[in-house]
């Protein structure tokens, strides 16, 4: 009780700490006009003739340059404009990568619709009737906005297919779902079907990457929201600037704001230094790392853990896939885990290589005996073990 007296006594450098918060979205958005002024342009239709026509967009670009908070501006801008003009628009924005199946994306679209619906007892075909006998009954039109798109192709492509065409199939002319899809990387749709993929590259937005003039504008904009006046100078938001600028992911440098202000908030400082820039830049894990890890299954963690394991206890950069398999084997047995198979342990690596975990090479491309070679890209090796084992904890399990 007293630990929280005393911080409660101690002056804070925030102005509104929740404002340096990755998932917080600013009323501006810095250099990202361009491609609000264009989404509104083509949603357009949506205000002047409601339901005349439904739109389909697919939005590309790497992580960490505002795709997500654009789109969700986006969809605050548009829901707003319908109000003023009696036009009902429901907004509703699905993690691809959370809700991996068919039926959670679509409960997730259904509970934005009727917050007290049951979670069980239907099926997927049911609950895509039912949205539609919905939004038909209430005069309603739906923007439905999937991120990491990929994450549903092959175990949601049924939903994606029935999503992109429900329109088509519909008796009156009244079109009432529309959809935004973002990926990182459009060759993920390869794996749809023709007329699904069709219908979705009628209208593709690319973001570019920012710059680092960009960059500097967009921290020095957040940390003007955030931070007291002239905690932070311009020549220390360069710093930043410049730690993340190869990767460009702006989460990481609100990260290190975050971290400088409260390093320099436990010295008792007024201002942050270039020494809590650089202690706030140490050890830095991508947050497109952490994303994947956080909705990673407990198995894929555990064989994870073994790769890391494996690389812990060698010189080398690279680990054979045969030594990971025997490491892996070990930690099965240490946990009383029931080993998957050596099929599924492949997919897991190239599932950990398309999300950017790990590198391979393949050295032989036989079913049986298989060869990689596996890398894992400068990342701090202990700092990523803790990371799988806090998140394994906080599944209850005993690590």
């Amino acid at each position: 009780m007293e630990y929280f007296k005393e911080l409660l006594t101690k002056p804070t450098l925030f102005q509104e700490e929740r404002k340096l918060d990755m998932n917080f979205i600013p009323e501006e958005l810095p250099h990202r006009d361009k491609e609000i002024s264009l989404l509104s342009q083509l949603f357009l239709s949506l205000i002047t003739k409601p339901n005349s026509i439904s739109r389909k967009i697919l939005i590309t670009g790497k992580t960490g340059i505002g795709k997500t908070v654009t789109v969700k501006v986006f969809g605050s801008i548009l829901q707003k404009i319908a109000k003023e003009r009696n036009i009902v628009i429901k907004y509703v924005h699905i993690n691809c990568r959370k809700e991996r199946t068919s039926y959670k994306a679509l409960i997730k679209i259904i509970r934005i619709l009727n917050e007290n619906f049951p979670k069980r007892g239907y099926s997927p075909q049911d609950l895509l009737e039912i949205i539609t006998d919905f939004l038909n009954q209430q005069d309603v039109h739906i923007l439905i906005v999937l991120d990491e798109l990929n994450y549903l192709i092959n175990k949601g492509e049924d939903l994606i297919y029935s999503l992109t065409r429900v329109n088509d199939d519909s008796i009156d002319t009244q079109e009432r779902i529309s959809i935004i899809g973002i990926v990182r990387d459009i060759s993920c749709l390869n794996n749809l079907d023709y007329s699904t993929v069709s219908s979705l590259q009628r209208n593709i937005i690319k973001f570019s990457n920012y710059s680092k003039e960009q960059i500097f504008d967009i921290l020095k904009y957040r940390a003007y929201l955030s931070l007291k006046e002239n905690v932070i100078s311009n020549d220390l938001i360069k710093m930043v600037v410049e730690s993340i600028h190869v990767n460009g992911d702006i989460r990481n440098g609100l990260n290190i704001l975050w971290k400088a202000t409260k390093i320099a908030e436990g010295k008792n400082l007024q201002h942050i230094n270039s020494e809590c820039v650089r202690l706030g830049s140490q050890e830095l894990m991508p947050f497109s790392t952490l994303d994947v890890l956080k909705y990673m299954s407990s198995q894929k963690l555990f064989f994870l853990l073994a790769i890391i394991m494996g690389f812990k206890k060698k010189i080398e950069i690279n680990i054979s896939f045969a030594d990971i398999l025997r490491r892996y084997q070990i930690i099965c047995e240490n946990y009383g885990l029931h080993p998957r198979s050596n099929s599924q342990l492949w997919n897991y690596l190239q599932e950990f290589k398309r999300e950017g975990i790990i590198l391979i090479e393949i050295l032989g491309e036989k079913i049986r005996g298989r060869k990689a070679s596996i890398q894992i890209p400068e990342v701090d090796l202990l700092k990523l073990e803790k990371i799988v084992v806090e998140i394994l904890q906080s599944k209850g399990l005993s690590v």
